[in-house]
């Protein structure tokens, strides 16, 4: 609430207050109005530094937080150059090497068969012939 008050609203609040209270309560009504004042002005300081103090409990946690994500950038900022460096060194790979096409008139070689399996005999049975 913004109070902008000028001198004659004030003079005339002033000659109010003095009609209604008269000028003997005058002193006594200034007292009472002081003292209202200076508590009025203790308890907003006691909020302000309640407030102002249950803000640092929460401060100090987010700082370290903050504090701990800044880190993890600039790691993961370093990190991203040695993430590139083996993609672009990376040299394709040759290919493995193509058996050579046969020559006309030249005999083809073919894989040797490897021989029949043999068949096992059982435990109390004769071997089997070979």
């Amino acid at each position: 609430m913004n109070a902008n008050l000028t001198l004659s609203e004030i003079v005339t609040i002033a000659v109010i207050i003095l009609i209604v209270f008269g000028p003997h309560r005058l002193p006594e009504l200034a007292r009472k109005a002081g003292a209202l004042a200076g508590r009025l002005r203790e308890a907003a300081g006691t909020v302000r530094q309640e407030l102002t103090g249950g803000t640092e409990d929460l401060a100090r946690p987010l700082a370290d937080i903050e504090r701990d994500l800044r880190a993890a950038k600039e790691d993961l900022k370093a990190a991203i150059p040695r993430l590139d460096q083996p993609i672009r060194r990376r040299q394709p790979r040759p290919a493995a090497p193509q058996p050579a096409a046969p020559q006309p008139g030249t005999p083809q070689q073919t894989d040797p068969q490897p021989p029949p399996p043999q068949p096992i005999s059982q435990p109390g049975e004769p071997p089997p012939p070979t």
